[in-house]
Formats: structure tokens, C-alpha cells, sequence
């Protein structure tokens, strides 16, 4: 039972080990940022804002070479060349509402006007909403070079949340080819309580304290695309609710030619639909990122060979779950494809949500942008009502995560995108900038986005600390320009400019240039320095640059002192090290502090430890101090070593050691019952016996056998036959000695008495 029992567990410990190794081959483990650098002050500007108080810093919108902020009681106006402030809108609540506010229970720092909605109506006016204490109101100011000048006020129920801390998101749009100003699209929370939550354009809303509409949500983002406007939020999800309580991503949409139905639905939307989007590191039992966090615009590029338009989004899992986020993509054409597909349905409370037959479905069909949807079908009207919800979710584009992170380290806040750098190949890449809630931006690139497999080889060029207080980064916005290039970063109560890139910084060599796999960053042979492309754009035959694989045969230098050609496909071999330096390694990365000494190579032989010549020779640069480099000689795709850490572990390296080490602990675990098992036959435990044992064997045992070189006499516990003084052998079936070959028994010289009677014993 023993036996039978640790082979079990040891069982189940093998098959947990394998799922851990797999597991972590999927979940990318071995991304590492190839450089983590300390901002440089020279390099940074600043906008402190209020230094008496917090300033709650939450929107943000462009208005040409200047930035609006939105915070509380104040629009300022900053210059995005220095943060420098231009002017501001002052807006404070009147002491009436501050002082129906504080009866109603609320703080003095809740009873403020926190600025919720900002948005540009035209070149000359803004549109302002703030909470005014716990009382939204809407503004519209004229804006001259100097200042704003009020204009016209109305009430902000339905526009703005009553509670600062609610999430609401507004877009501006308008039918396409319409000349005017636009329409204000608005989701947000109204009433005083936040228990009515609503997306909303004057006169239309969403079916009130309608949990199949809108239940608990916290609105993300809005945008505008051709006849739709897109609302994107996570919320309870209801389709769950008979199996407990979950949180899922959400797309909705509303036509803008949207005008409402005839009669009681003539304030209610006719177009609103909504689809559930999957984030998850697929499988046979996927694992989900549900909670949308942050999305970036649409964005317009090359992406599996094929133009196609795509939305990131950050997403993350609950907080009192295992912590992880990751960053997913989804095109336009497959979120239109969705909503074209099956609706989701419940019969009555009671049933499962189950897809609606097709055939059931009224035309019109539901949800479409027609001409004028006053003359609907009440039909059409109905079913829109009470079937809001698609049946399928929306897959991300690349049927996984881009980029992903498990820890308890941080979790993604937000991000932002600049598109389509073009490189010197002529390949195109997306550069997202990903804000974390300890105040880190991290920049990544697809490696492979440029091919036309769909591959997901990520790649994070840096991973900077912005804030040292480690305040959350609750915005992001990327400032290009003819000689300027600019992260925006944003926290509640600071906003800080940083360098979208530091090419020369980071790389000193060809190789090290080229192993960044910046879409900014090429090495420049005749100046002999990584650059950026700046105005100019790239020429062709003078610069350097890989970003899919990381490096390039044009680099002079390896790290190993000995050519490597993009053709070789095994593992390198590592040549004799002096005593300097250390062989490289192909797993792993070390941190290395440019004013770390050098030191001698380490006894302890995990990859964690290697230190590569080539890194080493880097101290011996002019190069800032305060940069922090993780290198390492880690193999491309196609076999070749790049001069700086690809910052991805490929999957079949997880795949490749799950199987070494399946086959190594099954054939040892084999090999080691069958041993066992002969042995425990052979050579029995002393202290047990039985009568069943075999004569020839316990004969063998006696004279010592091959496996025992010691004789050994077994002592039989009372109720066992022993043998007799003269060793020889018993028949224990009928309890007497066995027969000579005339027929007597073996020992009739020594006990010629009669014969006892037999006692049978039944096998």
C-alpha cells in the first residue's frame, strides 16, 4: 500500500511539473526588457500643476501643439514642446453647492468640481462638464489666445457622473460627410446614488435599470468610426449570473444615424448592441484577462501581410485573483462580424443563456443602421429590447496576447500607441508605451507583425521608471513632432515628458544597436553611433537594422570573438574563456550596472549567472552611469546570435525541455519499479516471511545466493514451519519431508514413526 501510494505521488508531482513547465513556455516567462534605464533630468520636463493640493489629473485632450488637462476645478492649457503653462480655466463650484453637497454626507474633497468631460466642439469652443459637488453642469467656452470665456451653461445629467470616482468616457461625432459640429456621445452613471448607467446623445439613451443593457459598469473608452461609435467598458456580467458572479470585457455600439422608434421607443435607442471580448492565453481550458482597462485609437496598418484596422487594449484579472495583465488586439472587421453573427438569448430567469435560431430573428434585422429608424417594425423594436447581447465573443487578432505579465509586481493601467514605424527595410511597427500602477511605462514591439504567419514574438526595448513615488500612471499620450519625439506620461498629481527613444544611449556597438530591435534605432556606418531616423527618414545602404530578428550580418562584431552566420541552427559551442571573462548564455539574463566592476566569472553554473565579455566592455565607454542593461546572447529565430538580449523565449524551448524531462523521469521511474520489484523478490525483508514462499528460493537464500553473498537464516515466528536441523527441504502442502527416489521419505533413517495425520491446506 506503501508503495502503491508514493507512486502515486509521484504521479501526480510529474504531471504537476509538466503543466508548470508548459505553462510557463505559454505565459512568455522569458521576456525581459532589453534596457532599464534612469530618467536623465536634462532629458525630462515637468508640470507640477497645484503645488497646495492634489490635482487629480485625468483627461487629457489634444488641441494641436498644446494639451488640455482636465482636474479638479482647473483646465490647463500646457505647451507640449516644454509642459510649459499656457493658460487655464479656472471653474469652481458656488458655495450653495458645496454646502447641499456637505449635508448630503459628502467630504469637502469630494464637494469639487472635478472635470469629467472634455472635449474640442470646434476650434474656438470647449465643452466642459465637472461633478459641481455632487451637481454635474456643462459649459461652453470660447476660447481667444489669452483665455476662456464663458458661455453658455446647461445641466450635466446624463453627461457627467455625479461621483468623481466614477469612469465615464465622451466622443464627439456625427453622421459621415455631416458639416456640422457633431453629436456628444456620452456613457457614464447618472443619478445621485450612480445606480442608473447610461450611454446617452441627446434625446437617446440606453433602457433604464435594464441589466440585460448596462449592469455595473465602468466605461473605458469611446470612439468614432465610419457610421458607429464604439463604447468600450467591463461590467457584470449577465449571461453568468446562474453559475455566480464575473466581470467581462465589453464592445458596445450605437449607429449615428440612429433617430429613435416611433411612440414609446422614440427616446431609446434602436441600434444598441454589445459583444463580450476575449483576451485569453488559449488552450483546452483558456485563462482569461477580463477586466478592459485602457484601449488605444484605431489604428491603420499592415498586419498579417493585409491592411486592417485594430484597436490594443490593456486587460487585466480581478484584483483577488492570480495578478496578471496582458495587452490584446482586435481588428474592426472582426468586431463588425461579430455583431453580424447569432444573438444570445434567455428564455425566462430561470434558463441558461443559449444562441438565438437565426431563423427566429425579425427583419429588419435588429441593430442595423438604417435610413430613418422611425419607421421600425415594433416587431424589430421588441427583439431589440430584450436581445442586446451577440452570442459570440470577439477573438483578439492574434488569437492570444501580444504581450503579457503575472505577478504581483505591478499590473498595466494603460496604453497608448505610435503607428506604423517605418524602418529601414521598409517594414512597418507598432511601438505601444504601456503605463503600470507603480508609476513604470514599458515600451514593446511585435517583433514579427511585420510577417504575414500571425506570429506573436514580443519584445520589450525598456522598461523605465517614471515616478519614484511609484504613483499609478493614469494617462498616456505620444507628442511627435518635426524635431521632437515625446512620451506624455500622467499621474493623478504630476505630468512628465520623456524621450520616446535614447538610441546612442543604449547601444554603442553595431550589434547592440541592431539587438534593440527599436523601431527608432539604427546603426549609422559612416558616423560609427545608433541614431534615430529623425525628419530625414532612413537611407537605405547606410543604416543598420533588424527589428524581427536582432541582428544583422552587416555588424563587424559578435559576441563570442568568432563569426556566426544567420545559417547555423544549433546551440553555439563556447570557446576557451580567459580568466575575465565568462562563455555567454543562451538562457536568462543578468542585470549589469555600468559602474559595476568587472569581475571574474562565477562558480555557480545557472545561466542566471553568466557575465559576456562583450558586456563587459561596455563599462569601459563614456556611457551615463545610471543606465542598467540586461543583455545576453540569446539566439535568433533562425539560429544566429544577436548582439543584445532578444527579450523572447521561444516556445518550443519550454516544449523541448517538457519532453527531456517527461522522457528522463518516466524511464527512471520504469527502470527503478522493475528494479525494485526484482530486488524485493529476490531479497524479502527479513522480519517478514511466508509460508508460501518457494523451497528453491529459500534454499538459495541459505547457501546465499548471488544478490545476498551472506547466508542468512530466517527466523519463522510462532505458526510458521521451519525447517529442520538438517536443512532440508519440506513439502508444506501435505506438512511432510518429500520422498527419496525409492520412495521412502528423505529422512526415514532419522524418524521412522508412524505417519502423522495429514492436515490439507487450501491455496
Amino acid at each position: 500500500m506503501v508503495n502503491i501510494l508514493g507512486l502515486c505521488t509521484r504521479h501526480q508531482l510529474l504531471f504537476f511539473f509538466l503543466y508548470f513547465i508548459e505553462s510557463r513556455g505559454a505565459w512568455q516567462d522569458g521576456v525581459k526588457p532589453k534596457v532599464i534605464p534612469k530618467l536623465q533630468e536634462h532629458k525630462v520636463d515637468r508640470f507640477p500643476g497645484n503645488q497646495t493640493h492634489s490635482d487629480h489629473f485625468k483627461l487629457l485632450e489634444r488641441d494641436g501643439n498644446y494639451l488640455l488637462v482636465g482636474a479638479k476645478n482647473i483646465v490647463y492649457n500646457i505647451s507640449l514642446a516644454t509642459l510649459q503653462e499656457k493658460k487655464r480655466l479656472e471653474w469652481y463650484s458656488s458655495d450653495d453647492d458645496i454646502h447641499v453637497c456637505r449635508v448630503k454626507g459628502k467630504s469637502e474633497e469630494e464637494c469639487q468640481n472635478y472635470i469629467r468631460v472634455l472635449a474640442l466642439k470646434s476650434n474656438n469652443v470647449l465643452f466642459v462638464c465637472g461633478t459641481n459637488a455632487y451637481k454635474p453642469v456643462c459649459r461652453d467656452y470660447n476660447q481667444t489666445e489669452n483665455e476662456y470665456k464663458y458661455g453658455e451653461e446647461q445641466t450635466g445629467e446624463g453627461l457627467c457622473p455625479y461621483d468623481p470616482n466614477h469612469n465615464s468616457t465622451a466622443v464627439f461625432a456625427g453622421p459621415v460627410n455631416h458639416r456640422t459640429d457633431g453629436d456628444l456621445y456620452v456613457a457614464t452613471v447618472a443619478q445621485f446614488s450612480g445606480a442608473d448607467p447610461l450611454i446617452y446623445r441627446k434625446p437617446l439613451r440606453t433602457e433604464q435599470f435594464n441589466l440585460k443593457h448596462l449592469n455595473s459598469p465602468n466605461f473605458v473608452n469611446s470612439l468614432h468610426h465610419e457610421d458607429h461609435v464604439y463604447f468600450f467598458f467591463r461590467e457584470t456580467a449577465v449571461e453568468y449570473i446562474n453559475c455566480g458572479k464575473t466581470v467581462y470585457s465589453r464592445v458596445a455600439r450605437v449607429c449615428t444615424k440612429d433617430k429613435g422608434g416611433p411612440h414609446k421607443y422614440r427616446n431609446r435607442w434602436t441600434s444598441f448592441l454589445k459583444a463580450r471580448l476575449n483576451c485569453s492565453v488559449s488552450g483546452e481550458f483558456p485563462f482569461y484577462f477580463n477586466e478592459i482597462q485602457s484601449t488605444s485609437n484605431i489604428i491603420e496598418g499592415i498586419y498579417r501581410g493585409k491592411k486592417s484596422e485594430i484597436i490594443y487594449g490593456v486587460f487585466t484579472t480581478p484584483v483577488n485573483s492570480i495578478s496578471g495583465s496582458a495587452v490584446c488586439a482586435f481588428s474592426i472587421k472582426q468586431i463588425l462580424e461579430t455583431f453580424d453573427g447569432s444573438f444570445k438569448w434567455q428564455e425566462d430567469i430561470n434558463s441558461n443563456w443559449l444562441s438565438f435560431p437565426n431563423s427566429k430573428v425579425p427583419e429588419p434585422r435588429p441593430g442595423q443602421c438604417v435610413n430613418d429608424s422611425r419607421t421600425l417594425p415594433e416587431m424589430t423594436l421588441n427583439f431589440i429590447k430584450d436581445h442586446t447581447l451577440m452570442d459570440k465573443a470577439v477573438p483578439s487578432f492574434w488569437n492570444q496576447p501580444l504581450i503579457l505579465h503575472t505577478g504581483f509586481g505591478y499590473r498595466y493601467t494603460y496604453i497608448t500607441v505610435d503607428p506604423q514605424i517605418e524602418t529601414v527595410d521598409g517594414n512597418r511597427y507598432d511601438v505601444l508605451f504601456i503605463g503600470t500602477d507603480n508609476g513604470k511605462v514599458i515600451k514593446v514591439v511585435n517583433a514579427a507583425s511585420a510577417s504575414g504567419d500571425g506570429k506573436v514574438v514580443p519584445v520589450i526595448i525598456e522598461e523605465v521608471t517614471v515616478f519614484q513615488n511609484g504613483a499609478p500612471i493614469t494617462s498616456l499620450l505620444v507628442y511627435n513632432s518635426a524635431f521632437q519625439f515625446k512620451l506624455v506620461v500622467v499621474s493623478q498629481d504630476e505630468i512628465y515628458s520623456i524621450p520616446l527613444h535614447d538610441c546612442e544611449r543604449y547601444a554603442s556597438t553595431c550589434s547592440d544597436c541592431v539587438g534593440l530591435q527599436d523601431p527608432y534605432c539604427a546603426w549609422d556606418e559612416s558616423r560609427q553611433r545608433c541614431t534615430n531616423a529623425g525628419p530625414r527618414g532612413w537611407i537605405r545602404g547606410k543604416f543598420v537594422q533588424n527589428v524581427s530578428h536582432g541582428w544583422d550580418e552587416k555588424c563587424p562584431e559578435t559576441e563570442l570573438g568568432t563569426e556566426t552566420t544567420p545559417t547555423t541552427t544549433s546551440a553555439p559551442t563556447c570557446p576557451p574563456c580567459p580568466l575575465e571573462c565568462a562563455c555567454p548564455s543562451t538562457e536568462g539574463a543578468r542585470n549589469v550596472t555600468e559602474h559595476e566592476p568587472e569581475r571574474p566569472p562565477s562558480s555557480d553554473s545557472s545561466p542566471g549567472g553568466s557575465y559576456s565579455h562583450h558586456q563587459a566592455s561596455r563599462h569601459d565607454g563614456d556611457k551615463e552611469a545610471d543606465v542598467v542593461s540586461t543583455v545576453d546572447s540569446q539566439l535568433g529565430d533562425n539560429g544566429a546570435l544577436a548582439g543584445a538580449s532578444t527579450g523572447y523565449m521561444d516556445m518550443y524551448s519550454a516544449e523541448t525541455l517538457a519532453i527531456a524531462v517527461t522522457t528522463s523521469i518516466v524511464t527512471s521511474l520504469v527502470v527503478g519499479f522493475i528494479s525494485g520489484y526484482i530486488f524485493s523478490r529476490r531479497c524479502r525483508n527479513e522480519e517478514v516471511d511466508s509460508p508460501y514462499d518457494d523451497g528453491h528460493y529459500l534454499d538459495q537464500r541459505h547457501r546465499g545466493g548471488p544478490l545476498c553473498q551472506e547466508p542468512t537464516h530466517l527466523n519463522h515466528g510462532e505458526g510458521f514451519l521451519s525447517p529442520g536441523t538438517n536443512n532440508k527441504p519440506i513439502n508444506l502442502v501435505l506438512n511432510v519431508p518429500p520422498k527419496n527416489g525409492n520412495g521412502k521419505n528423505a529422512n526415514s533413517s532419522a524418524d521412522n514413526k508412524p505417519a502423522q495425520k495429514v492436515k490439507k491446506i487450501y491455496l
